[in-house]
C-alpha cells in the first residue's frame, strides 16, 4: 500500500512539463518588433513602475482605512 501511495504521489505531484515557447510570425512578429523598438529608456520605465507601485500602496491604505 505504501508503494502505491508513493507512485500516486509521484504521478500527481511532479512538476508539469514546460510548454514550448511560442514563435511569432508575420503580423505578430512585426508588431512585437515595432513596439519593442520604441521603448522609453530604462530609468523612465523604472520611475513609472515606482509611481504605479506608490499608487497601489496608497489605494491599499485607503481601502484598509474604510470603516467595516
Amino acid at each position: 500500500m505504501l508503494y502505491l501511495n508513493l507512485i500516486l504521489h509521484i504521478l500527481t505531484k511532479m512538476a508539469k512539463p514546460i510548454r514550448n515557447t511560442p514563435i511569432l510570425t508575420d503580423r505578430d512578429a512585426f508588431i512585437f518588433r515595432r513596439e519593442n523598438a520604441n521603448l522609453p529608456p530604462l530609468d523612465e520605465r523604472k520611475k513609472e513602475w515606482n509611481r504605479i507601485a506608490q499608487s497601489v500602496e496608497q489605494l491599499k491604505a485607503m481601502i484598509t482605512a474604510l470603516p467595516q
